[in-house]
């Protein structure tokens, strides 16, 4: 069964560890920083009464360690417990792979932090997801609403001028804000270089790049070599990569200025995205299934529906480390679709823990989608016409 305490609990002192990362990563230009640290380890040692109360400056040192050794009994068979937050003094690729889905609320009164940090430090998933939907769904009907959220999932990155004469050619206005790329996204004040899954700027760390969402596993090592155009070169470090994006050169003024979709955007809309965006992709077009993307303006994420032999599924896809803190969610706000699929990196284990946490639903991995839809279709294109 679903120990709902105790899954609030880890997420209240993960949010608590990330909002410290955080503080601690700007401390030198934000005065704030250190009385938010020191707040957060109040947090701390107040979810974790058993233990020696630690100070502040063990605090942030605990954050370049996993999780399990700051709170073994409250990470123990939990993945969020691998996660470290802090990495070189910079939030881990950890945090945007899996911490952020995680984060709550802590302090309902009397949080300053809300005055400074961002948003997503700070309040749920959904609440900063529901922030970018509203400025797509405002006057939207179910086609523009999708065109939309498509263009942010499709177009996280580009030129403004470019960004504007795709907005046109779509017949949408800009659905979200695109602001400078982020300085650690950048090499030698010069070059960027786009994941080749999600499109989003790579981080670049040294002679490291790799994109921030570590499933999407592109990371690269810039080589000593350029092309012939004197671009820099990268040399991926894993062969399951799809491919080598090529160096895009960063342009800081006029209609070429190059922009993003800001972080919290990128996590919760154009990550989740790709996955949902493949899923339409892969069985549109294939009759006699219909396949809807976002439906009723996202009542569900993709729905599939066979109208000669009276089959229908709808999904809704989630990706979260944690099966309780995701159940948690759930059990808080239910979902409308019945069908719960998570993508395969999760894997069985997440699959079956999940369904155990949420009997009510069906849990599914993307291939076990696949497999139903393809034996659905094959099933009605032999149905007697």
């Amino acid at each position: 069964m679903l120990d709902t305490a105790l899954s609030r609990r880890r997420t209240k002192i993960l949010t608590a560890a990330i909002r410290a990362a955080h503080a601690w990563t700007v401390r030198h230009e934000e005065p704030r920083a250190w009385r938010e640290i020191m707040s957060m380890t109040g947090v701390v040692n107040s979810l974790c009464p058993q233990q020696r109360v630690l100070t502040p400056a063990e605090f942030v040192d605990s954050l370049s360690r996993p999780m399990i050794r700051l709170a073994p009994d409250v990470f123990e068979n939990d993945p969020l417990g691998s996660l470290t937050v802090l990495e070189w003094d910079e939030l881990s690729d950890d945090v945007w792979s899996d911490g952020c889905t995680a984060i709550m609320e802590l302090l309902h009164k009397g949080d300053q932090g809300r005055g400074w940090l961002p948003s997503w430090t700070w309040t749920r998933q959904e609440a900063v997801q529901n922030e970018a939907f509203l400025a797509i769904k405002t006057g939207a009907d179910d086609r523009l609403y999708v065109a939309r959220r498509r263009f942010v999932v499709e177009h996280p990155v580009g030129g403004v001028g470019e960004i504007a004469d795709l907005c046109m050619e779509a017949g949408i206005d800009m659905p979200v804000p695109y602001t400078p790329l982020p300085a650690d996204r950048v090499h030698d004040g010069r070059w960027w270089w786009p994941c080749p899954v999600c499109k989003w700027p790579m981080r670049v760390n040294g002679s490291q790049v790799r994109c921030t969402y570590q499933y999407h596993q592109a990371h690269y090592s810039i080589g000593t070599g350029t092309t012939a155009d004197g671009r820099p070169r990268l040399q991926r470090r894993d062969p399951r990569v799809p491919r080598t994006p090529a160096a895009r050169e960063r342009r800081l003024q006029g209609p070429q200025r190059t922009v993003c979709v800001e972080h919290a955007v990128w996590r919760f809309i154009v990550v989740p995205g790709v996955e949902e965006l493949r899923l339409y992709l892969k069985w549109h077009g294939k009759e006699p299934l219909e396949v809807a993307l976002w439906p009723s303006r996202d009542l569900y994420d993709v729905e599939f529906t066979i109208a000669c032999t009276g089959w229908s599924l709808a999904v809704d896809l989630k990706d979260v480390a944690s099966a309780s803190a995701l159940a948690d969610k759930i059990k808080d706000k239910p979902l409308a679709a019945k069908t719960i699929v998570i993508p395969d990196h999760r894997g069985h284990g997440q699959k079956i823990e999940l369904q155990d946490l949420l009997p009510d639903y069906t849990v599914w991995l993307v291939e076990d989608v696949n497999r139903e839809v393809a034996k659905q279709l094959a099933r009605a294109r032999k149905k007697p016409k």
